[in-house]
């Protein structure tokens, strides 16, 4: 009888953790022109219930850079600015590190990790914007997506992670073949270490039996 294996949630794309159609393209994603102040940026946020917005440089349409919440505590609050007179272009967090939609969570993590940043754009080109992914959001996600598939499982055994939980459609592993210790159910993958297994552990119990 087959059953379930590892699931690796941490392989499944990023786009898993945006609500993607064709009428979701750019949506929820705030564009300031970068001589907007910080508090246009607050009050937008405040106004979306967004962590970000994306800087432009409209006059060459460009996306030139991402203000967070944080930027604007660190880099204006915290020094005593008043946010009405900063301009975005001088808080901003520049260059925008992009991710492709293909990219998995691990790998996105290890690139948000490297450059040291909390959020990034999910984009398939320079125009094509899906959305802004947060670092804790995607750690948060994932805890969850774990918790509820461990729970799933051990309610019903037969029933595939997979249906209990869309981030674990990917990468699960059969183990069909594994070999089973009959004193102590443990599994192995090979005879001899099964045998070793036996030999080592269970010695005892084979000559008494």
């Amino acid at each position: 009888m087959q059953g379930l294996g590892i699931v690796t949630v941490s392989a499944i794309p990023i786009s898993s953790m945006l609500k993607l159609n064709d009428d979701t393209k750019n949506n929820n994603v705030i564009i300031l022109d970068k001589n907007k102040t910080a508090a246009d940026a607050v009050s937008v946020m405040k106004e979306k219930s967004v962590r970000c917005i994306l800087v432009a440089d409209t006059e060459n349409n460009n996306i030139v850079g991402l203000v967070s919440k944080t930027d604007i505590l660190y880099r204006v609050v915290s020094l005593h600015k008043n946010p009405a007179k900063v301009i975005l272009k001088d808080i901003m967090s520049s260059p925008i590190i992009s991710i492709p939609l293909e990219m998995s969570i691990s790998d996105t993590l290890s690139v948000m990790e490297k450059h040291d940043i909390r959020q990034a754009v999910v984009s398939s080109g320079s125009t094509n914007i899906y959305g802004i992914i947060d670092r804790e959001d995607i750690i948060t996600k994932m805890e969850k997506a774990i918790v509820q598939m461990e729970n799933a499982f051990n309610k019903d055994s037969s029933t595939p992670l997979c249906i209990m939980n869309p981030l674990a459609s990917l990468h699960i592993k059969e183990k069909s073949s594994l070999l089973v210790c009959p004193h102590c159910k443990t599994e192995y993958s090979k005879k001899e270490l099964l045998t070793r297994h036996v030999k080592d552990t269970h010695a005892d119990s084979d000559a008494l039996s």
